[in-house]
């Protein structure tokens, strides 16, 4: 079989060493941080931008545009490889539909060699799929129509829970409503969420303290994880302390490799600083 890389946008928050690892292509994305204009490739610290917010900072967001999408897998077409790239949900962002567009056109022009996956899926719920092609493509020197058909089955199999350490930043984007964030806020109310199996974030439990949030979200997933792909991953928004007490509660409970790692300015301009998420293979992604 001929070469295949395989993409995803800077949303994954996959980090230079798995990039580097399993040679997956990024696409760098913008966000606005007061106004200002950065790039996931060269802009604010993750550290930084974690203090902007809690400082105050209005951050915003902007999809991957169709001409971006269409010059990031010509390039990769150009080098002589077939394309597989994965996208954050439709349900959450029109980046998907973007790339869909740009490759149905590139389709006619380089011989039908780019495939598209909504992942509907964020952050490291799009990185683990397409990590897990990038394993299966190693191993086995799949087709591309074997990897995407691969990609589209296990998609509905990788699960993501979260936690946010104040309700204001879901407020922004009109996940709950100001009132009920600043009187949950007020009562130390937490939030466990879940990404739906049409990729849609979704609140399935409240609790009352920050440790029973975890508690919840980690509980849930020692419950739930199937081994489909031997990875979990637990990503973090300048709370690692919290992040490496999620992992070792379940590599001692499950026996299975975990790795932490922040989450970037993406993913983080809707969850707000202190955001927990863990992301793993399951049978669905109905919470047990």
């Amino acid at each position: 079989m001929g070469k295949i890389i395989i993409s995803v946008e800077a949303m994954s928050d996959i980090t230079e060493q798995i990039q580097n690892e399993y040679n997956i292509a990024v696409v760098p994305m913008e966000y606005m941080v007061d106004g200002k204009v950065y790039n996931t490739r060269d802009g604010m610290s993750y550290d930084d931008f974690y203090a902007a917010m809690r400082n105050g900072a209005v951050t915003k967001t902007s999809q991957v545009n169709t001409e971006e999408a269409y010059n990031h897998i010509e390039t990769l077409l150009k080098s002589g490889a077939d394309v597989i790239h994965f996208s954050m949900s439709s349900n959450i962002s029109g980046t998907y539909g973007n790339f869909r567009f740009a490759a149905e056109d590139l389709n006619k022009r380089y011989g039908n060699r780019v495939r598209v996956v909504d992942a509907l899926s964020a952050s490291c719920g799009i990185m683990l799929p397409a990590v897990a092609c990038a394993v299966k493509a190693e191993k086995e020197n799949c087709s591309l129509d074997e990897l995407f058909d691969y990609a589209e089955q296990l998609k509905h199999n990788v699960s993501a829970l979260f936690t946010v350490d104040s309700l204001k930043y879901l407020a922004r984007t009109g996940r709950v409503s100001m009132t009920a964030a600043t009187l949950g806020d007020a009562i130390h109310l937490k939030v466990a969420l879940r990404v739906s199996e049409d990729g849609f974030l979704v609140p399935y439990k409240k609790v009352l303290s920050r440790k029973r949030a975890l508690s919840e979200i980690v509980g849930a997933t020692k419950r739930m994880y199937v081994p489909h792909f031997d990875t979990i991953y637990v990503g973090h928004a300048g709370c690692p302390d919290d992040a490496d007490h999620v992992a070792n509660e379940l590599r001692n409970a499950l026996n299975v490799k975990v790795i932490t790692l922040p989450l970037g300015p993406v993913v983080i301009s809707h969850g707000g600083p202190g955001s927990i998420c863990i992301y793993f293979t399951s049978d669905g992604r109905a919470i047990k």
